[in-house]
């Protein structure tokens, strides 16, 4: 038995230092002629393929979640850069907007139509009558600004027409083309006076009671008298356009064309007396 034992262990031995020498010389021949290079190689080319073969559903979905990711990223990239471009475009409307106010305000200021001795105020156009037989506009100056009724109301060109009715923070102007509106006005030319009346129309007053032997012609210029109690003296109405005599009527008939935009402002300017 201890013979059997013994030999047994004896031939554990003997294999361990067989592979340890074996080991030691494929060690050292593989060093030398690198033989296992090969080996490996071969193997290498035939396991690639099934490592790419097994990670192939790994890849597709990976691929797959790439795909949408970039997609939902460029949807994010298009949805700030269109949002910018709203903005860039909002702002270049803002600013185009600005400089043409400016440009208004500017015409409004350095006009002949404006002494810069008189107390005057801006006011924005805020509303239009749309009723053609009540010409109105409502500016964003009220009471809290010291507007009154009877306040004069001009552009850069002429007289446009005065304050009818104000509230705390707004005011209706009657603009001097309303069929209920008159003035008294005077000829440049000839110093001689005459009632403006609105029409109704934007582009036409209406002289009334002038006398047949009156000496008006087409181009005369028409002004504020000054002598209503209202409107300041030379202020510009407008100028004449036509003038007829009708034998069937008393009086001349009169058209002037106003000098003011009555239908096309934005800004207008309040006078004080």
């Amino acid at each position: 038995m201890k013979k059997s034992l013994s030999f047994h262990t004896n031939l554990i031995n003997f294999k361990l230092f067989f592979y340890i020498i074996l080991s030691v010389a494929i060690l050292f021949f593989d060093n030398k002629f690198n033989f296992s290079k090969n080996i490996r190689e071969t193997i290498d080319f035939i396991i690639e393929p099934l490592y790419v073969l097994a990670d192939a559903p790994n890849n597709f979905f990976k691929n797959i979640n790439n795909y949408f990711k970039s997609n939902s990223n460029l949807k994010v990239i298009n949805s700030a850069l269109e949002s910018k471009l709203k903005y860039q475009a909002a702002r270049l409307q803002e600013l185009e907007s600005l400089k043409l106010q400016n440009n208004r305000l500017r015409k409004l200021l350095d006009s002949d139509n404006i002494n810069m001795s008189e107390k005057l105020s801006m006011a924005e156009i805020i509303r239009i009558e749309l009723n053609p037989y009540n010409k109105e506009i409502v500016i964003n100056k009220g009471k809290e600004n010291k507007c009154y009724v009877g306040q004069v109301v001009v552009d850069e060109n002429g007289l446009l027409g005065q304050i009818s009715d104000t509230q705390d923070n707004f005011s209706v102007v009657t603009l001097i083309s309303d069929p209920g509106h008159a003035l008294l006005g005077t000829n440049s030319r000839t110093s001689k006076r005459l009632v403006i009346s609105g029409s109704g129309d934007d582009n036409s007053l209406e002289g009334l009671y002038v006398p047949k032997s009156e000496d008006i012609s087409i181009g005369d210029k028409i002004l504020t008298s000054g002598l209503d109690s209202i409107f300041p003296e030379g202020k510009l109405i407008g100028k004449v356009i036509e003038v007829t005599n009708d034998e069937k009527e008393d009086f001349l008939i009169v058209k002037i064309s106003p000098f003011a935009n009555l239908s096309g402002n934005k800004e207008v300017i309040l006078l004080w007396r």
